[in-house]
Order: structure tokens, then sequence, then C-alpha cells
């Protein structure tokens, strides 16, 4: 079984976003590692700096306030602040040391401290001997006691203070020095990150070139072969597609093309010996459904009847021939923009973009492309399954439980209090019908009239159905924003046709609800006014129909 389109475009996708999820967490892992780093330094390294700073400023304080205690027996501040210090600042700035230094995890450094430490503390005990010696203000009166704390002064609290600086100043290097290092390995990581995403972004760029590449050869050709078949049938021409046989979208295109072709050729002839008034030919429908060969058979028995009959079914004829025309055109054209924003996106990744931000753009705009190519192959898709095995699968359907399903889908929009459905379908509440078809109906309407519903306003939706005598009659009234008929009443139900740009929405949505309601053999009419609200009628045979 072959591969399809959509596959080979989502694998190659696929790839790439492999790729991107490689290059993801390789630059994760690496960011991680260099926040950890940076953290390191930022809560443990930086703020043990600044401690053992602010430690050299005690010491320094410690010196000066002491000298002070004895030499300026007035200096009642600086007294308190060295009080302070022994209290408070140096038991503090220990404990947040201490903490530091147990998560940094260097034991030599952390020995040096703690013989700062050790030191700090027995200067202090000389400084207190002191502070008490001189503790009054008649103390410094007797000579003996200041000279004494003078000595004590130059003896021991100025050398040893000079001593725990230079023992603080190596353990600060230290410091420095393990900091010098953690920033190298950031630079380390950082340097390894930078090479890495090169490396990954040049295998990124190579991978989707090659994938652009190899999607635009299996793309173009076949498209180019199908515009030119699909332009001849615009132009009248019945041709066909010679391509290799193949099981993805592509083959199943050009496979339901040529058929057409050859379907329309068959028809082609039968209209021409029916124009040549030759009624002896045998024809018979391409399908149950095929409206345009039981036109052509209802126009050969009325011809043998009346020339006037004939020359009304010629119309018909005529008619359905520009339908098909106007449908040949529009799939062509919306098959031609994407196909060629393909061919000229592949013609400039083959020159070569000047930088990889481009080139990431023309993969991007590439991708677009494709995607609204699969979009366009989908609603042709859609499109010509619309008018299949629909007797097949006729069956009782209850009016009531699809608006209630249809009900429950916006049940979001209800809660809110945005919108309210109302339903009445005491004349007719069970029909026989295709259910999928009477659900897309249902829901196309009910959606688009929330669509355009007024913002300002509540929206008011009444369904109702009604019992005719030839015909089951559904009505579908809102008060919207309602629609101007005589500018857009010619657009309503065309393909790709809008009336009102400022809502999402692709031109399908009534198009569709119009071709379902006619494969039922029913009509659809629209009543509106701008700003006065809209309604839809949908007319349905009565035979066939079980009415409940």
């Amino acid at each position: 079984m072959g591969i399809s389109i959509r596959n080979r475009i989502y694998w190659s996708f696929l790839i790439l976003v492999l790729l991107f999820v490689i290059n993801g967490l390789v630059t994760n892992f690496t960011l991680n590692k260099s926040k950890k780093l940076s953290e390191h330094i930022s809560t443990l390294i930086d703020p043990s700096q600044q401690g053992l700073s602010d430690f050299r400023s005690l010491l320094i304080e410690s010196k000066m306030y002491t000298t002070n205690w004895v030499f300026l027996r007035s200096n009642q501040e600086d007294k308190q602040a060295l009080k302070q210090l022994h209290k408070v600042k140096y038991p503090a700035l220990k404990k947040r040391l201490n903490s530091l230094f147990k998560q940094l995890g260097q034991p030599k450094m952390t020995d040096s401290l703690q013989q700062v430490f050790t030191g700090f503390e027995n200067l202090l005990a000389v400084e207190r001997q002191l502070m008490a010696s001189l503790g009054k203000f008649t103390d410094y009166d007797d000579p003996v006691i200041k000279f004494t704390a003078e000595q004590e002064v130059e003896d021991e609290v100025i050398p040893r203070t000079a001593q725990l600086l230079k023992l603080l100043d190596r353990v600060n290097a230290d410091a420095r020095e393990i900091k010098t290092r953690e920033f190298q390995h950031l630079e380390s990581y950082s340097m390894r990150l930078r090479t890495m995403i090169l490396v990954l972004a040049i295998i990124i760029v190579i991978t989707g070139i090659f994938l652009s590449s190899y999607l635009t050869a299996i793309i173009t050709q076949p498209i180019n072969l199908i515009i030119k078949m699909v332009n001849d049938l615009g132009k009248g021409k019945l041709d066909t597609v010679h391509l290799p046989a193949s099981r993805d979208e592509i083959g199943n295109m050009v496979n339901a093309v040529n058929d057409l072709s050859n379907k329309l050729r068959e028809t082609t002839a039968f209209a021409d010996e029916i124009g040549r008034r030759d009624f002896t030919g045998k024809f018979t429908p391409l399908s149950d459904e095929d409206v345009l060969g039981k036109a052509l058979l209802t126009m050969k028995d009325n011809l043998k009847i009346s020339g006037d009959e004939l020359m009304q079914t010629a119309e018909n004829l005529i008619q359905r021939n520009k339908e098909l025309e106007q449908f040949t055109y529009i799939i062509s054209h919306n098959l031609r923009a994407p196909v060629a924003n393909i061919i000229g996106l592949y013609q400039l990744l083959m020159l070569g973009p000047d930088d990889e931000q481009e080139s990431k753009k023309l993969i991007s705009d590439l991708g677009t492309s494709i995607q609204k190519l699969d979009e366009v192959i989908i609603d042709l898709n859609t499109i010509l399954d619309v008018k299949q095995q629909v007797h097949e699968q006729m069956e009782q359907v209850c009016l009531k439980q699809i608006a209630e399903d249809i009900k429950e889908t916006f049940h979001g929009y209800v809660e809110q209090g945005l919108i309210e459905i109302k339903c009445d379908f005491q004349a007719v509440d069970t029909i026989h019908s295709l259910k999928n078809y009477i659900y897309s109906v249902f829901y196309n309407l009910i959606s688009n009239s929330i669509k355009f519903k007024r913002p300002e306003e509540k929206l008011l939706l009444q369904i109702t159905s009604y019992q005719k005598k030839d015909k089951i009659s559904i009505h579908f009234e809102d008060n919207g924003k309602g629609i101007d008929l005589k500018q857009n009443g010619d657009k309503l139900f065309g393909l790709y046709r809008r009336f009102d740009t400022s809502v999402d929405g692709k031109g399908m949505g009534l198009y569709m609800v119009k071709t379902q309601i006619e494969t039922l053999g029913g009509k659809i009419k629209v009543q509106s006014k701008p700003g006065a609200g809209t309604t839809f009628i949908v007319d349905l045979p009565q035979n066939d129909y079980a009415v409940v």
C-alpha cells in the first residue's frame, strides 16, 4: 500500500520536530548546568565573599572602637558600638559565615576561617578586660589603669588585629580563586552551548532543505498535470492525466479527475446524440444520484413529445454545464495558488537562502502552502463524496434528537447566556432520510446563526417544522445581523463565497447545505434584511417521509 502524501508530509515534519526537540533537550541540559553554576556563585560564593568582607570590616571596627574606648573617655557612641559588636554583630556574622562555608564544602577554607574566629574571640576577651578596667568615667583618672590599658592596646589589640586581617585576607583570596574557577566553568558551558546550537541548527537547515526538495518533487509534477487537465475541463476539453498508479491523495485525485473526465465524455456523447435528435442510443445514468444523466434522459423523453420541452431541457443542460465549469474553475484556482507558492518556495530554496532565519521562514511558508493544498484536496474529496450511496443509508431520523445533540455542542454559549435555541417539532418530528445530511444541515445553519449574531444582543433562534400539502418545511429563524440579499444573494450559497469576512470561515458551509438538501430532492430559501435577522427555509419532498 502506498504512503499517502499527508503521511509523507507528517513524517517529514515529525523529523524536523524531532530535531528541534533534540536541540531543545541539549540546550535545556546545558542551560540547567549553567543555571546551577550561576546559582552556586550567587547563593554561596558571592555571599561568602561578602561575609568575609563584612568580617574584615568588623575586625577594623573592633580595633577602632577599642582604641577609642581607651583614649577617648567621652566617646559614648563608639563605646555603645563596641558593646553592640560584641553582643550582636559578631555572633550573627559568625553564624552566617559558618552556614555558608558548611554549604560551600571547602574544608581547608573552613579550618582557616575557624582559626580567625578563635583568634578574634581571644582578642574580644582582651577587649572585654579593657572595657571592664575603664568601665567608669573616674577610672580614666587613675594613671596606672590608664597606662596599662593603653599598653594593652599597643601590645595586644593592634598586633592581633593585624595578624587576623592577614589570615582573613588569605581566606578571601581562596574564595576569589574558587569564584574564578566557577566562572571559567560557566564560560565553558556557554561555549559548548553555542557550538551545539550551531551544529544542530546546520543539521536542521540541511534536513529541512532536503525534505522540502523531496516533497516538492513528489507533488509538483502531478499537481501541474492535474492543473492542466482542470484548466482544459474549464475550457470544455476532455482529457485524462497519465501518471504511474499510486494510492495516495494525488493518485486518488488523479483517478477522480480522470473518472470525472470519462463520465463527462460519456454524458457529452449522449447529449450530442440528443442534439442531433438521435433518440435510438442507449444511456445509463452514472448513478442513482446522477442529476445530469437523469436530466438528459428526461430531456430525451420530452423531446419525443414536444419541441418546446426539448428547448427547456437543453437550457437546463447548459446551466448544469455552466455550474460544472464554475466548479472546475474554482478548484483550478484554489489548487493553482498553493502549488505556485510551493514551486516558488522550492526555487528559492534551491538558490540557497542568505541566512538561517530566511531558510526557516521559507520552510515555514512551504509548510503553510502544503497545508492549504491539503485543505483544497480535502474540500474536493468532500464535495465529490456528497452524493454517493444516499438511498442505501436512509433511516428514520428524529429531528428533536438531532437538534438536542447540536444544542449540547453549543452548551457553553447557552450557559453564558449568549444564545437561546427553541424548537417546535409538533407538526413533524421524525422523517425518513439520510441522518448525516440532516445533522449536517442543522449544524451548519445553527452555527451560521451563532457566527453572525449581533455582538450586543443575545441570539434567539427558533427552529420549527411544518407539514404542508406536498412537502415538509423546516424554518430556522434568528435575530442576528441579517443579510443584504440584494448585494449578496447571488453568492450566498456559492462555493468559497463569503459575504461577511469579520468572522472565520471558508465559504463551504451554506454550499454544502444547499448541495445536501438538493441531493435529498429538496430546496432551500432565505429571507433576510440587514439588522432584522434571517430565516432559512428548508423544503423536503413529502414522498418517502414518515410523519410522526
